[in-house]
């Protein structure tokens, strides 16, 4: 999965600028403390290595602490989220990108949002650009190239349908081609230059193929694992108990009566490797997010039943408020020129199933 900037930790440095250092003295000591410096000449001044550790998921308590730091208020950016992740969906389709690359744009548009202010990108332009930047991300992440001009005019048909003739040599193209270039940089440095992403949609038909389940619940649990990435609840849990969660709430909504609760003898989900709180979790974030999305659905009084019996049979864990939890990243003390950064990160081993 990708991961993303988890917090900064500086490690001091010493820099001589009257000599060239070597490529030792400025890199890290094994053990993390200061370098070791002894230029015969020259003037000493210190610098600081800025580390950023990539992580693959964040607590509730985090993400909660990171909306409120950046002054988002949750049903602010719950909306902000669905309706920009939706705009990614409907571009990819136009230009017949494959399920893998618009859930990694979609991954990438929600981890981007847990680091940068609200203020930095409100407008409606530059959520646009934000989008778009993603999709273009995720293109070469899943090798689907295609040229930013072209994904400039689909996603621009998409937001003004109205408009037929469509000069794509535009002076506004080339100025919106030239903003993505810009926020590539800062996309990809908020993930840490990780781009490892594993999808969840393959995990998905083996979970219903081992469950032996139908073509209808395989289609419904598919449907409902691609809501999942327009909620936090992907910056929360890896793949394969979002798979879960999803056939089973699938399986609720189909009226399955036949769901079997044991696999030989093992709970079905531990089959999965996957905790029943975080499936269940999972099931509550979603039946909100369904409930949000439109509450003169027909189905809507069915949904609040699922709920209320999830919430019945839940497993809490206290989160105890925000208090005390450190931001996702620290602010830089100091002059930001002394500073460089260095990323580290750790891939997961892929999930396998027989």
């Amino acid at each position: 999965m990708s991961s993303n900037i988890s917090s900064n930790h500086s490690t001091l440095f010493t820099k001589d600028t009257g000599t060239q250092m070597s490529s030792n003295t400025n890199s890290p000591t094994d053990n993390g403390t200061t370098a070791d410096s002894s230029p015969a000449e020259g003037i000493m001044e210190q610098y600081y290595v800025l580390e950023r550790k990539a992580r693959s998921y964040f607590t509730a308590a985090e993400i909660n602490h990171s909306q409120e730091i950046r002054g988002f208020s949750t049903p602010k950016e719950n909306k902000s989220r669905v309706q920009w992740c939706s705009f990614i969906v409907a571009v990819g389709n136009k230009l017949g990108f494959p399920l893998n690359t618009i859930t990694t744009s979609q991954i990438l548009f929600n981890r981007f949002y847990l680091f940068h202010p609200e203020k930095d990108f409100s407008t409606q332009n530059q959520k646009s650009d934000l989008s778009i930047t993603c999709l273009f991300v995720a293109t070469k992440i899943e090798e689907t190239y295609k040229k930013l001009r072209d994904i400039l005019i689909e996603a621009y048909k998409v937001r003004h349908p109205e408009i037929i003739d469509i000069n794509s040599d535009s002076q506004i193209f080339e100025e919106q081609r030239k903003r993505i270039i810009q926020m590539e940089r800062l996309v990809v440095e908020t993930i840490c230059f990780d781009f490892h992403i594993c999808p969840p949609h393959q995990l998905l038909m083996k979970f219903v193929k081992k469950h032996k389940g139908d073509r209808a619940l395989a289609i419904k649990a598919y449907n409902i694992l691609n809501e999942c990435y327009k909620i936090t609840v992907c910056l929360r849990f890896p793949p394969h108990t979002l798979a879960a969660a999803s056939i089973l709430l699938a399986a609720k909504l189909l009226h399955k009566t036949n769901f079997p609760e044991t696999r030989g003898g093992v709970p079905w989900y531990e089959v999965f490797l996957c905790k029943l709180e975080d499936i269940e979790e999972i099931c509550r974030q979603l039946l909100d997010h369904f409930m949000r999305s439109d509450s003169d659905d027909p189905m809507y009084n069915e949904l609040m039943k699922l709920k209320i019996s999830f919430n019945s049979t839940a497993v809490y864990t206290t989160l105890n408020g925000i208090e005390g939890v450190q931001p996702l990243i620290q602010p830089i003390e100091g002059d930001p020129k002394q500073y460089t950064v260095r990323y580290t990160f750790s891939h997961a081993q892929p999930m396998l199933v027989d």
